[in-house]
């Protein structure tokens, strides 16, 4: 297991979701604008549509190549249950589209809603299902990483999971929308995963000098009668055994 491939894998990733998530922002603002201007929401769906599949097509490969090095199921199972999800679900609303805008007959579109329905909802979950392992690896993996990046990667997993469910409602994916712009955002605090923190070097201290106490030498005094020395704290002279206390 290479520490540099790994870093280079998320640094990537990391690069490449906050593109995804700057090109849905502003495909999500043009999407209003289509709709008073049919020809913005044309090239908005085309142009941006594209560039945001190749980039997630990109991060697939970072996620798996990460994957295998570390050999995490979680990263390995992300690619294949969020591409064929996003296949199912773009499917089923292609149906729903094109049978709304040209099918008349009341059974006939009945029969086409139930059947792109089912097909939103299995692309759904695997969508959420990939969200979620993907969570339980930022989770479970915060050595990897540095500068709390794994709780941030964590809860924008978590966010992305929680729009995939939204996306089933399809009436309330406007808000999932909005919940998978910052997840994705979140997500793209892994591209500093190589930025660590500067350990401080340990330096010993340089050895001190042994220090050796030597006992200090009585002071002397003086007998006030006769002038011998007299030990201090004596209270007699020995020499005339004078009081000098």
């Amino acid at each position: 297991m290479s520490s540099a491939n790994i870093n280079k894998e998320f640094t990537d990733f990391g690069k490449r979701m906050k593109t995804i998530a700057i090109l849905t922002l502003i495909s999500f603002i043009l999407g209003f604008i289509g709709l008073i201007f049919p020809i913005v929401g044309i090239i908005n769906t085309i142009a941006f549509g594209l560039l945001i599949i190749i980039f997630f097509l990109l991060v697939l490969g970072n996620t798996k190549r990460a994957g295998r090095e570390l050999n995490n199921k979680e990263l390995l199972d992300f690619k294949p249950r969020f591409l064929w999800g996003t296949i199912i679900r773009f499917i089923g609303l292609a149906i729903l589209n094109i049978g709304v805008a040209f099918i008349t007959n009341l059974g006939g579109l009945i029969l086409i809603i139930v059947i792109s329905m089912i097909l939103i909802i299995v692309g759904s979950i695997l969508r959420y299902k990939a969200w979620s392992g993907l969570a339980t690896f930022f989770e479970a993996n915060e050595q990897i990483f540095t500068h709390g990046i794994s709780g941030r990667a964590n809860t924008g997993a978590k966010l992305c999971k929680i729009a995939t469910i939204l996306d089933m409602t399809i009436i309330l994916s406007l808000i999932g929308d909005i919940l998978r712009i910052i997840g994705y955002f979140m997500l793209s605090g892994t591209k500093r995963i190589g930025q660590a923190p500067a350990q401080p070097v340990y330096q010993p201290a340089a050895p001190q000098p042994a220090t050796i106490s030597t006992p200090s030498a009585p002071s002397a005094n003086f007998c006030p009668n006769c002038g011998s020395t007299v030990v201090s704290g004596a209270k007699f002279c020995p020499n005339c055994g004078s009081d000098i206390s």
